[in-house]
């Protein structure tokens, strides 16, 4: 958006400056292409000889950048044009301005003008300064536009859909009259009153739906009754509220978006019904519905578009391996005893996140899970389970005190299509049915109630064990583009930028609704707490806002974790400075979304797929790296101003504009394990395999994830130094690549400790864990005294800590004496044994011991 800003500035700029021929075209220096400076030109020279007497009037607002666009003439002082708003711009939402000149000297309303998302015709009067917008279904074809006005939309001005420009329909349901009789319309040619059709208004039957039909040449109106008011009549589908199919014991609403086809029907019973083009209402467009009476509770059924049998994109529930849908009465589903209390959530930077896979955690035999619950969703909440004495699977969880589990894919995905063949593997990044349990992770596949209860069960017993869950997604693209494109191409960016050649195109309203409806879709039926979004950089952040803002306003108590990846599959992206970045994320912190900081991360770790540092990385390894980074991600990757509209680099590692939006890690599931990667790194740089220096790395990395402001992020398995054999991307390498191995809590017991210790200890003082700008900004002073050694010295009482002040010092090289402020100090955290410090008292000085953490405090 920083380009776009500056690019409008200087459209502004010369307009004005060729207009009054202080500079010449040529020589202004805007940084715009060579194709954008022709426009320039052409649109400055064009405000430069414009007679002010005369008469031309300009479109300038968020659809075209604040550009110039000539408004058409329509006689007299009538001017119009045609726009679509998808959305706005960094200052604001979707909005215009009507400018006289091209050079903003005169421009009308004093206000911009602003206007929800969707397409206008807008139309202003030059004599009276007035602005009418009116709502299209499009701007394509320039042909004629005709708008229906009556008591069933309030008289205001709904556009009617034509095929040829001469006969204009729309489908409209009409209940009762208003106060001044009894259902009726008119049909209007501006949406101004100035030229409508009949004289009187045309009066119909009450509670009666009619296709009302206007032939432009000959005036001429038709009401036809195409299915009856009454919600038990079949082709009723106008009472739709969501899409999908939408369950009473009376009647099944069915419903999908269908953009380019008007032939769409339901297979149900062995018969297919024809849906009906809906109203449009509450921003779904392009609906087609009908309502089937009857009990169709667990009933297949798909959708048939243009002859062609697809998917339900909002389907709650599938027959294993096929686009075959089922009917669902999701309140059969629910807990016999209800939802558990949710574990209590204050703050955001409260949490600490697991990740892990449904499979990968219990599958193998030392996981002590039932052997027919291993590697499904119940396994993974059995309780009391051991291997040797240790807690394994969920109690495993709750020891180390983690407070969120980030799960892997959970949704129906594609891969591994045969549910009979358990030995098949996959991570699930390959969407097949958004909205529906995978059924592999499920003891009864196919019983489709107990499936969904399951899942249900899952999240209730981490609640009930203190532990809240996190769904990861993938909005980004679906397995094929089979999946979507029988339905409508629309579904899919004309370029992939996935990496997996069928992205998701969210720029498309009711593409993003999808995705919006299907998020709060999971909170609500499985009582989820949070996402996280795989590639959310191919995502406008105004797009991405818009959803973060909708589910915290809808769930107000939640307090929902929402957080993705801020880049793409390595594609050139068009529309990089909409997408979020780094540099983008701060402009939706009132929608509480964050982003994985990635700099941090390779500041701590270096390269993810192999043993190797890019300059100024692997912290954690020792040498002389660059400590800015890692003193600006331990303050939480805060912006170095506190305005979220300044523009800066795509990937600043001072991003955030709340510490909430740094998601703080040094490993997940794509890349090599921190094990991996500290064995590659040993190997390279002739360090034994065996040696305890790399058991200390394995402690040192994240032991500044869990120190420092922001939100931690633990990869499962890091506490017992999990190894994938030295997979980076094992999506499909099978168990014995990716389970777990519980023995190896026997053998690294001194690193879970830690882990444990580190996390009780950030969970213990809230100093660690600071909740806006403003208080890093103030009670965090952050120091570098030493080559590898970052210091923090922490105003902890200003966040209600117990300890007035903390201390925490990095040090990833030789021993460091810390000359202390004045005054009796206690060792909190020191080596590599958070309890080493047990409290003992220091003054003056501290060594600060190298590959370690060490914090300090007062009470």
């Amino acid at each position: 958006m920083l380009r776009d800003r500056i690019d409008v500035s200087m459209h502004r700029l010369a307009s004005s400056l060729v207009a009054s021929g202080l500079i010449a075209v040529a020589t202004l220096g805007c940084g715009c292409a060579a194709d954008e400076l022709g426009e320039l030109a052409a649109g400055a020279a064009g405000a430069a000889g414009t007679d002010k007497a005369g008469d031309e009037w300009y479109f300038r607002g968020t659809p075209n950048g604040w550009g110039l666009e000539a408004l058409a003439s329509q006689g007299g002082s009538v001017y119009e044009t045609c726009q679509s708003f998808l959305g706005g711009d960094e200052s604001g939402g979707p909005r215009f301005k009507i400018d006289r000149f091209g050079d903003w000297s005169e421009n009308y309303p004093a206000q911009d003008y602003s206007v929800a998302v969707g397409t206008y015709l807008v139309r202003f009067d030059a004599a009276s300064k007035q602005i009418e917008v009116s709502p299209v279904a499009g701007c394509g074809g320039g042909g004629d536009t005709w708008y229906f006005r009556g008591t069933p939309n309030g008289w205001g001005a709904t556009a009617m859909d034509s095929d040829d420009g001469v006969v204009f329909c729309t489908i409209q349901d009409f209940g009762g009259g208003d106060g001044n009789g009894g259902p009726r319309f008119k049909i209007d040619h501006y949406g101004d009153w100035s030229e409508n059709y009949p004289a009187q208004d045309y009066a119909v039957s009450a509670d009666t739906r009619y296709q009302i039909c206007f032939d432009a040449g000959s005036k001429q109106i038709t009401a036809t009754v195409v299915g009856g008011g009454d919600p038990g009549d079949p082709g009723d589908g106008a009472a739709y509220t969501t899409l999908g199919a939408e369950y009473t014991p009376e009647g099944t609403t069915f419903a999908i978006w269908s953009p380019d086809h008007g032939d769409v029907r339901v297979r149900l019973d062995g018969d297919e019904h024809q849906l009906e083009r809906a109203p449009d209402r509450d921003g779904y467009t392009d609906v087609y519905a009908l309502y089937v009476p009857g009990d169709h509770h667990l009933k297949p059924y798909q959708f048939v578009v243009d002859g062609v049998s697809v998917r339900d994109p909002y389907g709650k529930m599938v027959e294993p391996n096929t686009n075959t849908n089922i009917v669902m009465d999701m309140s059969r589903t629910e807990l016999a005893e209800g939802w558990s209390p949710r574990p209590a959530q204050v703050e955001r930077e409260d949490a600490v996140i697991y990740e892990l896979h449904v499979r990968d955690f219990t599958i193998d035999d030392s996981s002590g899970v039932s052997p027919e619950l291993r590697g499904k969703f119940l396994g993974l909440v059995e309780p009391g389970t051991r291997y040797q004495g240790v807690a394994t699977g969920i109690d495993h969880l709750v020891e180390l005190g983690v407070t969120h589990v980030q799960i892997l894919p959970f949704y129906d995905f594609a891969s591994c299509a045969n549910v009979a063949d358990q030995s098949c593997y996959n991570w699930g990044y390959d969407p097949r049915n958004y909205n529906v349990p995978e059924e592999r992770y499920s003891l009864t596949p196919f019983d489709y109630e107990n499936r969904a209860r399951e899942l249900k069960r899952m999240v209730d017993e981490l609640h009930k064990a203190g532990i809240r869950v996190i769904m990861d997604v993938v909005y980004n693209h679906t397995y094929a583009k089979e999946m979507f494109e029988p339905i409508s191409g629309r579904y899919y960016t004309p370029t992939d930028l996935s990496g997996t050649g069928n992205s998701i195109d969210a720029n498309v309203p009711m593409v993003s609704r999808m995705i919006r409806d299907s998020l709060e879709y999971w909170v609500r039926e499985y009582n989820l707490d949070g996402f996280r979004f795989d590639l959310i950089g191919i995502f406008d952040y105004d797009d991405v806002g818009d959803w973060g803002r909708h589910l915290n306003a809808v769930f107000p108590d939640r307090t929902l974790l929402l957080y993705g990846e801020p880049w793409n599959g390595y594609a050139s992206d068009p529309r990089e400075l909409d997408r979020v970045r780094l540099g983008t994320i701060a402009r939706i912190g009132d929608a509480r979304v964050g982003v994985f900081n990635p700099k941090f991360r390779e500041a701590i770790k270096g390269q993810n797929d192999s043993g190797g540092c890019n300059p100024g990385d692997c912290y954690a390894f020792g040498g002389f790296p660059d400590t800015w980074r890692i003193e600006v991600g331990s303050r939480g990757g805060i912006r170095y101003a506190n305005d979220p509209n300044a523009a800066i680099d795509t990937w600043d590692s001072m991003f955030a504009a709340d510490p909430e939006q740094s998601i703080n890690y040094v490993s997940a599931h794509d890349n090599l394990t921190l094990r991996d990667k500290i064995l590659f790194w040993a190997d390279g740089n002739g360090v034994a395999r065996s040696s305890a220096y790399l058991r200390r790395i394995q402690m040192f990395a994240n032991g500044i994830v869990l120190t420092s402001q922001g939100v931690p992020f633990l990869h499962g398995g890091v506490e017992l130094l999990r190894d994938k054999q030295g997979e980076h991307n094992s999506y499909n390498a099978g168990d014995e690549v990716n389970k777990y191995r519980w023995q190896w809590k026997l053998d690294n017991a001194d690193v879970f400790a830690y882990y444990r210790d580190v996390i009780a200890l950030r969970k213990a003082h809230p100093g660690l864990r600071f909740n806006t700008w403003d208080e890093i900004d103030r009670h965090v002073t952050t120091t570098r005294p030493r080559y590898g050694v970052v210091v923090h010295d922490i105003d902890a009482a200003a966040n209600g800590d117990s300890w007035s002040e903390i201390i925490v010092i990095y040090n990833n090289a030789d021993n460091y004496s810390f000359a202390l402020p004045p005054g009796e100090w206690k060792v909190a955290m020191e080596r590599s044994d958070p309890g080493a410090g047990n409290g003992r008292a220091v003054s003056g000085s501290v060594i600060a011991e190298g590959t370690a953490v060490t914090v300090l405090y007062r009470e």
